[in-house]
């Protein structure tokens, strides 16, 4: 399994693999420990984050959020020109289209886990069953706590 996560001093999005207790961030050379628990080492499934020791997760689509917004404005401008020209068969074609490479990608991509708290991402994971999709209020209540 891959562990993505930003280093806590400068930012930088780091990756190792779960077979690694330690690592330094690239950029700024910070030591950085992880504790990983039996269940990343021996089953290849996340139950406590190796970053802050948390518990709460969420699991989604390994997309970039921006590539998809990215996608869907252009096709809305695509089909507000077939507005304009007075085509509004082709203005549905075009959220039609939008519509079906969103549900293309949600079927072909894998799914990842992310810590609620700290935002570390575990590529390549055994789903837990205990993870369900982003929830908003565990969301809200761990920036809660981070504002403090």
């Amino acid at each position: 399994m891959e562990i993505s996560f930003r280093c806590p001093e400068c930012q930088t999005g780091n990756r190792v693999q779960s077979t690694c207790a330690e690592s330094s961030c690239e950029a700024c050379g910070r030591h950085l420990p992880m504790v990983l628990s039996e269940r990343i080492l021996h089953h290849n499934q996340v139950d406590v984050c190796p970053r802050c020791e948390k518990t709460d997760f969420y699991v989604q689509r390994d997309f970039n959020g921006k590539i998809g917004l990215g996608i869907a404005v252009l096709f809305a401008l695509v089909g507000l020109v077939f507005v304009a020209l007075d085509r509004p068969v082709y203005f549905y074609a075009c959220l039609g289209a939008a519509a079906i490479i969103d549900l293309l990608l949600y079927l072909s991509l894998p799914e990842i886990t992310i810590c609620y708290s700290c935002k570390t991402a575990f590529r390549g994971a055994r789903k837990n069953p205990a993870h369900e999709p982003f929830d908003l209020h565990t969301a809200d209540m761990y920036d809660n706590r981070a504002k403090g």
